[in-house]
């Protein structure tokens, strides 16, 4: 099966990522930059192809990176991601080991300043909704075949550099779920994601749990309030506010979810 990573990054000049992300098969590089352009690069082990637009929004960049990709297996990625010697070959083989599987969500570890801080680790089972949705993109691999015939793509609304500042991973599982794909997760670890810094988290503020609130309403459209309730609660030490302040403002972001009202409207 061939195996193509589908890589999200901006501002990039060359193909210095291929080597700074050790990646060894064919990827696809979605470069959001100031011009349009297309390159391709050949390596012995794969065709890499960057496509620069002077687009915006991580979603929609996915859904660029989707549009050229072309092999049988695909693994999202972020460019703070490196992978370990060899480990992309184990993508491959998970799927053809688990010939049920649509999509994969395979383990990785957190750096932060270098050192090793955290293993998301997955057990080997097949992942339901209610625990599917914790985990980011650049840990999913899915068969292409089963993308087109669910015609899959991301949410363009969030994440880093969209109105709403995260949510698309969560959004596209929940896409694969509903859709009836088969999810599963996978102990192999992929590779190190560094956690230095974030393109979209500013803190625990008003505007995280804002987007939190619309991010909410399209994952749990029956239990959003149940679900506003329970982070207000939950994150109180994080936001440093009291339950009741994170509450009604996870309320205001479900309350103007359907009209698609970003935080800076809602709160003129």
């Amino acid at each position: 099966m061939k195996l193509q990573v589908l890589v999200v990054s901006m501002h990039q000049s060359d193909f210095s990522l291929v080597d700074k992300m050790n990646i060894r098969t064919n990827a696809v590089i979605a470069n959001q930059t100031s011009y349009n352009g297309f390159e391709e690069k050949e390596y012995e082990f794969g065709t890499v192809k960057m496509i620069s637009t002077a687009t915006r929004g991580v979603g929609l960049n996915r859904n660029i990176a989707l549009l050229a990709s072309e092999a049988d297996i695909l693994l999202f990625s972020d460019d703070d991601m490196r992978y370990y010697d060899g480990a992309l070959n184990g993508v491959s083989e998970a799927f053809a080991n688990n010939p049920r599987a649509d999509v994969i969500i395979f383990s990785t570890d957190i750096t932060r300043d270098g050192e090793i801080i955290q293993r998301k680790y997955n057990k080997k089972k097949r992942a339901r909704m209610w625990n599917a949705m914790k985990h980011g993109t650049y840990a999913v691999a899915i068969r292409r075949r089963a993308l087109i015939q669910a015609n899959l793509k991301f949410n363009e609304l969030f994440g880093g550099g969209c109105p709403f500042s995260c949510g698309e991973d969560s959004l596209f599982i929940k896409a694969c779920l509903d859709r009836s794909l088969r999810v599963y997760t996978d102990p192999y670890v992929l590779g190190t994601c560094c956690k230095d810094a974030s393109s979209w988290f500013t803190g625990y503020n008003e505007k995280y749990l804002y987007d939190k609130g619309v991010l909410y309403s399209y994952l749990f459209p029956v239990l959003k309030h149940a679900v506003a309730v329970y982070y207000g609660f939950r994150l109180r030490r994080k936001t440093k506010m009291s339950a009741r302040k994170n509450i009604r403002m996870i309320l205001t972001g479900i309350k103007n979810a359907k009209k698609l009202l970003p935080y800076s409207e809602a709160v003129r």
